[in-house]
């Protein structure tokens, strides 16, 4: 079962290893970023981030998906990362379940603009966060479960480009 998706563009470290292990009680991750599930470099780097007993899945969208929709994670309570909006919306196109949204950290890069603080976000991410809201889905923007969410509309309503 899928307990909440992230996006994190650093994915997984230390913040949301622990902070959202204890408020989530999961059991498993699995970081959907073709990037990543790529880069045996950076899998490695993951590997070190995961907190002792949590099984950790690397995987490209695509096998994310079908991992997800493996019976036996059913009985697990998995915490699903992304790196950015386009990869949470292509991975919650490929699946059924609705999930709350967390959008947490997003670093600062040209074009992009403050949403809410450590969330920085383009136009084209924008986009795909409507979309995802489109399809029913919650977004939440936090850091960490110790913060009471913001909600995407209204933060979104006082940003422009």
């Amino acid at each position: 079962m899928i307990v909440k998706v992230r996006i994190d563009d650093r994915l997984l470290h230390g913040q949301v290893a622990y902070s959202w292990k204890s408020a989530l009680a999961y059991n498993a991750i699995v970081i959907a970023s073709n990037e990543a599930a790529n880069d045996d470099i950076r899998k490695m780097a993951l590997k070190l981030s995961c907190p002792d007993g949590v099984k950790l899945a690397t995987r490209t969208i695509e096998d994310a998906a079908k991992l997800l929709k493996n019976p036996q994670l059913e009985s697990m309570k998995v915490f699903v990362i992304c790196s950015k909006p386009k990869d949470a919306y292509e991975l919650l196109e490929l699946i059924e379940d609705k999930p709350v949204l967390n959008v947490g950290g997003m670093q600062m890069n040209d074009g992009k603009v403050l949403l809410s603080p450590a969330v920085y976000v383009s136009e084209e991410d924008l986009l795909y966060l409507d979309k995802i809201q489109d399809k029913g889905i919650e977004i939440e923007v936090r850091q960490v479960p110790s913060e009471n969410p913001k909600d995407y509309s209204s933060l979104k309503r006082k940003i422009s480009f």
